[in-house]
């Protein structure tokens, strides 16, 4: 019986065989190229181009099984070689937002990313979709994701590259080109193992000298040097096969390069750390080729030093160098903040004299950890510590260019990591430091009149001095405040998520004046557009615009700010926060803002730096009751000097202030479009050659008398700040 029952065994057995091998097709699922309206690609699909060498697929990074992110995936061959052996991720949708879910397209011809808690993300949120029967997203043989409708190109992921430039991509600016960013350039990661937005980014240089920069946290850190037609001066020879070409015309200016043999894929990324490397694959067999443009952190490949910017000093020591040793860490002050990567715990610990190393925090990469004390040797525990010996070698470039690969865990309450160590000089504190409020309160003893320097939207604000004689300005929640609680922590968050010298820094001489709006400007661009997260400040105002001993300006109060998705461009509002005689007409009358209303209240600020007059509160008689209708009137009569504050007549340039008062009129445009980004206008402001178009009327220049006007009365504060309104109801 047994032996006959062996035949019905064996048909048990490849029955069985055959419906698990269904199971794992199923759930191994490839949709071809293309994804049409109705189909659903879920966590386990994904799109292949037909080259085989890209694919478009939910993915983990290696140090979290449970963050989910939709990316482009680079196959170095059909066998599923990948580079290196690695998974190399060429384009992320959801850099700053992870989620579990599936991917479609929706009937209004938008490509939805939808987790099963019904969030989703618009991936073309930035261009308006068509809704049609034929709209398809379609992965290319180049690695571009195409959203189409008919023949009409929706949107595509090269107009949104992540950390990687392949051929054919464009880094550089674009006007008025529906549907596609203004400027493009590439963001690193924060780590190796996590895709949020790091601290570099690399781009088109937005001055219009036809180089390459890469910028750490809205710094310059290297530059390729000029394009001379066919190269770059200060990018390796090397890489001939690499046809890089550059275009321009007045609605757009780019980079571009392909590759002379396009047999084999090649691209370009920026790292963690800031290097920018090139891959190119060689051959069918799986074999690539790794290069790198620069080292920035090691003087002693001084080939490899050119374009480097020199950092701005610690005032620690002479040079900021690290060289490996080995010991034991006893403790740490870790800050698990996961959009800081192991670059920014070098600068955070190389600026504060009292840091003794640093490693990171998590074992992907990311949050910061700071010692300040001292070590103990070990032979089995790796750091690496500040050598001033070797701090004059190089142009205090002398940094040990070794990977941070840390590893961490916990050990007899003890760390093991990849640390880096530097000598204590004792100066400065780091750039973010915490204070006991007992200290405080010495430092503005105890919070008296005598200190107390103005009255802002939170409460008073006060002078004080540390003990190591630092001057600072403390903003101190008041009861009664009328922005409250919530307010008062978004602008204490926001300021500890920026890293730029022109943010939170008598009489006036012109220089010092375009100084002062220059300044303004380029830390207004780092806001919108080289911050890791985008910022709208929503309340610019002179009284917001603080100065150092230098007459350097930083700007401030961030308690009304919003910050914007990768994908937004524009919100709106019931509830209006800002100052009156600042606000653009579009947020004041319908609450809807933009990067767009803080370039009009940064042009209110230039006619107000220009001419000395407050906005609000100005009065000639038989004129315009404001500042702008006043300058306005002016203008149009040809008398544009007239604006100008007669206190720095002698010290001035005529055709330059005349440059800057046409840009100030471009800024508070009545209609949003036709206002300048803030990039555009720093380019206005540092060439006065650049042929700038002529303003059209402004808003609120037609304003008879603010006396008459049914306004909200605000009560007139003894303070030299204005007063940031918290609410508006609508007329």
């Amino acid at each position: 019986m047994a032996s006959m029952r062996r035949p019905d065994c064996c048909l048990f057995i490849i029955l069985t065989c055959l419906v698990v091998s269904l199971i794992f097709s199923v759930h191994a699922s490839l949709l071809g190229d293309t994804l049409t309206v109705g189909q659903v690609m879920k966590d386990w699909d994904f799109l292949e181009s037909s080259n085989k060498f890209f694919q478009l697929l939910f993915f983990s990074p290696e140090s979290s099984n449970n963050l989910r992110y939709l990316g482009i995936q680079f196959m170095n061959f059909s066998d599923g070689t990948n580079v290196g052996g690695q998974d190399k991720m060429v384009w992320v949708a959801n850099r700053g937002k992870p989620l579990r879910g599936t991917l479609n397209i929706s009937h209004d011809g938008n490509l939805m990313l939808t987790d099963y808690n019904g969030t989703f993300i618009t991936i073309n949120a930035e261009a308006q979709a068509v809704p049609s029967n034929d709209t398809s997203a379609t992965l290319l043989d180049t690695g571009n994701l195409v959203l189409t409708a008919g023949k009409h190109i929706v949107w595509q992921s090269f107009d949104y590259p992540s950390d990687t430039w392949l051929p054919g991509m464009k880094l550089g600016s674009f006007k008025s080109s529906r549907g596609q960013p203004q400027h493009r350039f590439l963001t690193s990661q924060v780590s190796p193992q996590v895709p949020t937005l790091g601290a570099f980014t690399l781009g088109v240089d937005p001055n219009n000298t036809k180089q390459l920069v890469v910028w750490q946290r809205g710094v310059l850190y290297w530059r390729s040097g000029m394009w001379n037609g066919y190269n770059f001066s200060y990018f390796p020879n090397d890489y001939d096969e690499f046809n890089f070409s550059y275009f321009s015309n007045e609605s757009q200016s780019y980079f571009t390069f392909t590759r002379a043999d396009n047999d084999f894929p090649s691209w370009i990324d920026i790292d963690s750390s800031g290097n920018i490397r090139i891959f190119k694959t060689v051959d069918n067999n799986g074999d690539w080729w790794l290069g790198v443009t620069y080292y920035c952190d090691d003087s002693q490949l001084l080939e490899y030093n050119l374009g480097c910017v020199s950092p701005n000093p610690s005032n620690c020591t002479a040079g900021d160098v690290f060289v490996k040793k080995s010991g034991l860490i006893n403790s740490w002050v870790t800050t698990n903040n996961v959009s800081q990567g192991i670059s920014d715990c070098k600068e955070i610990c190389r600026q504060d004299c009292s840091c003794t190393a640093y490693a990171s925090a998590l074992s992907d990469g990311s949050g910061c950890q700071f010692f300040y004390g001292e070590y103990s040797d070990s032979p089995d525990y790796i750091f690496y510590i500040r050598n001033v010996s070797m701090a004059n070698i190089g142009n205090n470039r002398s940094e040990d260019r070794t990977s941070l690969g840390t590893q961490s865990f916990m050990s007899e309450m003890k760390t093991e990591a990849t640390i880096m160590e530097k000598i204590n000089n004792g100066k400065k504190d780091h750039e973010l430091p915490l204070f006991s409020l007992s200290s405080i309160e010495i430092a503005t003893d105890y919070f008296s009149d005598a200190n107390k320097i103005g009255q802002g939207g939170f409460g008073p604000v006060y002078k004080g001095k540390l003990f190591n004689g630092q001057e600072i300005a403390v903003k101190r929640l008041s009861r009664s405040s009328g922005q409250g609680l919530e307010e008062f922590k978004n602008e204490v968050t926001l300021i500890s998520r920026l890293q730029h010298h022109e943010i939170g820094r008598a009489l006036l001489d012109w220089k010092i004046r375009v100084s002062i709006i220059e300044g303004i400007a380029q830390g207004l661009q780092y806001l919108h557009k080289y911050s890791r997260v985008r910022i709208i400040h929503r309340d610019l105002k002179t009284s917001n615009i603080l100065l150092d001993n230098n007459m350097n300006p930083k700007i401030s109060d961030f308690g009304t700010a919003r910050i914007f998705g990768d994908n937004e461009s524009r919100a709106n509002t019931n509830r209006i926060v800002g100052t009156y005689g600042y606000m653009s007409p579009e947020y004041a009358l319908d609450g809807l803002f933009s990067v767009k209303s803080d370039v009009f209240s940064f042009g209110i600020m230039m006619l107000e730096i220009i001419s000395g007059k407050k906005n609000t509160g100005f009065y000639q008689p038989d004129r315009a009751q404001n500042l702008l209708g006043y300058a306005w009137d002016l203008w149009k009569e040809g008398r544009g000097l007239e604006i100008i504050d007669h206190l720095f007549v002698e010290t001035c340039s005529t055709s330059e202030v005349m440059h800057y008062i046409q840009v100030s009129f471009l800024c508070v445009q009545e209609n949003a479009a036709d206002r300048p980004t803030i990039s555009d206008v720093v380019s206005m402001l540092s060439n006065e050659l650049i042929a700038i178009p002529a303003p059209k009327q402004p808003a609120f220049s037609t304003i008879v008398s603010v006396k008459y006007a049914n306004t909200l009365e605000i009560p007139k504060l003894c303070s030299v700040n204005d007063v940031t309104i918290s609410e508006v109801e609508g007329r």
